[in-house]
């Protein structure tokens, strides 16, 4: 973990980091809390590491079915989702996008989230 504030890391903040990490599903901090139940991690000491690690950039959040999800892949990027299973895949984004802006003036455009939605080869 590269933190670009200087944070003491901690063995809940190393856990909750590696969970992220490993699952390579983007999963939500109930699922982090789940997997990590018996290590003795409150899901209070969850949701703060998730939201410290996403306000200093370690990690992205994002809002999928409802639910806020963590991807430890910060670099811009888009997502596929399967509309059968609701796995979620990191997909790198077209050049042309990461150079595109919209014409919109009178704004500051701080991001860009871009998902495709279909269906994946395990569920066809």
């Amino acid at each position: 973990m590269s933190p670009q504030k200087s944070k003491r890391v901690t063995r809940q903040r190393q856990l909750v980091y590696e969970c992220v990490i490993d699952s390579k599903d983007h999963p939500s901090a109930n699922e982090v809390f789940t997997e990590l139940q018996t290590s003795g991690i409150g899901l209070a000491t969850v949701y703060r590491q998730l939201s410290n690690m996403v306000d200093e950039g370690i990690l992205k959040s994002f809002e999928h079915s409802g639910q806020i999800r963590y991807d430890p892949l910060v670099t811009p990027h888009a997502h596929f989702v399967c509309t059968v299973c609701d796995k979620i895949w990191d997909v790198d984004l077209p050049e042309s996008i990461l150079l595109t802006t919209p014409n919109v003036s009178n704004v500051d455009i701080e991001g860009l989230e871009l998902t495709w939605k279909g269906i994946c080869e395990s569920c066809k």
